[in-house]
């Protein structure tokens, strides 16, 4: 049992209950129906037969009475009151035999009364023939030969029907003693079972009460950790906030950084179209060669400065690529904390799922909390393809920018070298004008080059620009869905705990 779920204990618990409760009904109504059939069966059967035989017994000691007076009457030859005492006789008889009949015709013949009711017959039969004879006798004035006929026959007789009249009267008595013994004794045993069920369900009810205080106390447990989640996922959700302003900064000095290296590279064109109409005059103004000389001098340092421009900017975009590395660190955090999420709200919808009607409210909460948790986990995966993808870009350009220096700087080498012939040797530097149109050729070419991974770099700030204002949105809902689900939390504890143990919790926390 203490492996099962706390639904489980619930409605188990909740079923052994009205289990019992419609066992004592149910069993209530048969205890009562069947002492009322014991009730019923003294009051209907055993005491109407004893009330019969308490009249038949009447009956009977009047007709025998009124018969002994009768025969004494006739003895001593008072004829006076004959005729009365006749008619008083024959209603005796006709009562008596009445009493009998409805006896018998009221069915009030007991289960195993029927050899005793067929003695009693029998006999009252006997002393009916004994006093036909009796009656015959005084009727004829034979009133001694009645008498000691009495004596002889009727009395006899008479007292073994009273005999047997009293015996099926205790018969009769007897059962509805006994009929009443089981009606006590059934009402003893229910008012017995009763006690043990009302005992079993105060301690069922008890064991109810303990498994709600410890499902409310897990739930509390459970909202405590969900509240701790939901403020983490704040937290988290502030610093890539602040990362990403961060970033969008860094973002925008790289634009402003790639605009002057273009135009830095700019000037270095129009210096090496310069160069290369110098080169093609240069046969004609030997003499302002030095002149030439100093003007290309000072362009080299300005190529060597835009040189070192770039590698700041190169340096730059390394910064971007950490800090972009970063993010990503932290979105793979958040990640984790949806994955998390996603998890507690699915357990949160089976354990009330299992919960039945009464966890209909909180599986409403807990698909909510999964929806948001998916929407979160959407954002950071967005963000995730995003930042990748910049990475990609910046990698790229990186290794791009690399090329471009290192050529740069090779070119910027030769033509240094090539002035420094110049200066040492101006005389012969008619002989070398061919090989500065060659280098400034190649300059040419060199700096298209730049000027061509100048412009994918500005591409691909533009692209960063984008993924960095869509990453500030993210953020910024983020943190709204952080916030929603702080709030869906403590919708969560009002609805479990109450406003009441709300407020107490949350002075605690406080």
């Amino acid at each position: 049992m203490t492996k099962k779920s706390l639904a489980f204990k619930i409605i188990t618990s909740i079923i052994v209950l009205i289990t019992l409760i419609l066992f004592s009904c149910l069993y209530c109504i048969f205890m009562i129906d069947k002492t009322q059939s014991f009730a019923q069966e003294t009051g209907n059967s055993w005491m109407p037969s004893i009330e019969a035989f308490s009249k038949i017994n009447l009956y009977v000691g009047n007709l025998s009475r009124r018969e002994v007076l009768v025969i004494a009457d006739s003895v001593a030859n008072q004829r006076d009151k004959m005729a009365k005492n006749f008619e008083d006789l024959q209603t005796f008889k006709n009562q008596l035999d009445k009493a009998f009949k409805e006896y018998e015709s009221l069915g009030l013949i007991a289960v195993g009364e029927h050899e005793i009711y067929n003695q009693t017959m029998s006999l009252y039969k006997e002393y009916l023939n004994a006093y036909e004879i009796e009656i015959a006798l005084v009727k004829q004035g034979k009133g001694l030969e009645a008498l000691n006929h009495y004596y002889a026959v009727g009395r006899p007789t008479l007292f073994k029907l009273i005999g047997n009249i009293d015996k099926e009267s205790n018969y009769n008595i007897e059962g509805g003693r006994n009929s009443t013994k089981q009606g006590a004794y059934l009402t003893t045993i229910t008012m017995i079972t009763m006690t043990c069920v009302m005992v079993f369900s105060i301690v069922t009810s008890l064991i109810i009460i303990s498994i709600i205080i410890k499902l409310t106390k897990k739930i509390k447990l459970n909202i405590e950790e969900l509240k701790k989640q939901g403020d983490h996922t704040m937290s988290i959700s502030h610093i890539l906030k602040k990362s990403s302003q961060s970033l969008e900064e860094s973002v925008a000095q790289e634009a402003a950084s790639v605009h002057q290296t273009t135009a830095a590279i700019n000037q270095i064109t129009s210096m090496v179209n310069k160069t290369a109409e110098n080169a093609q005059e240069s046969t004609q103004v030997a003499k302002a060669a030095t002149i030439k000389l100093e003007n290309s001098q000072k362009t080299m340092k300005n190529l060597s400065l835009s040189m070192e421009t770039i590698q700041e900017s190169n340096n730059q975009l390394q910064n971007i690529a950490a800090i972009i590395n970063q993010i990503y660190a932290k979105t793979s955090v958040i990640n984790d904390i949806v994955s998390k999420t996603e998890l507690l709200s699915l357990n949160a919808s089976i354990e009330s799922a299992r919960a039945g009607e009464y966890g209909k409210g909180f599986a409403v909460v807990a698909e909510e909390v999964g929806n948001l948790a998916k929407v979160s986990g959407k954002s950071a995966k967005e963000i995730q393809a995003l930042i990748v993808k910049s990475q990609e870009e910046v990698n790229k350009i990186l290794n791009i920018t690399k090329d471009r220096i290192t050529e740069g700087k090779v070119v910027t080498g030769k033509a240094e070298e090539s002035f420094t012939k110049i200066s040492q040797d101006i005389i012969t530097m008619v002989s070398v004008i061919e090989q500065i149109s060659s280098a400034t050729k190649e300059q040419d070419i060199g700096v298209r080059q730049i000027t061509t991974a100048m412009s994918e770099i500005d591409r691909a700030t533009q692209k960063n620009q984008i993924s960095v204002g869509e990453t500030a949105e993210s953020s910024h809902e983020l943190v709204e869905q952080g916030q929603k689900l702080i709030e869906t939390t403590k919708e969560i504890e009002k609805f479990i705990l109450g406003d009441f143990v709300n407020k107490k919790m949350t002075k605690k926390i406080n």
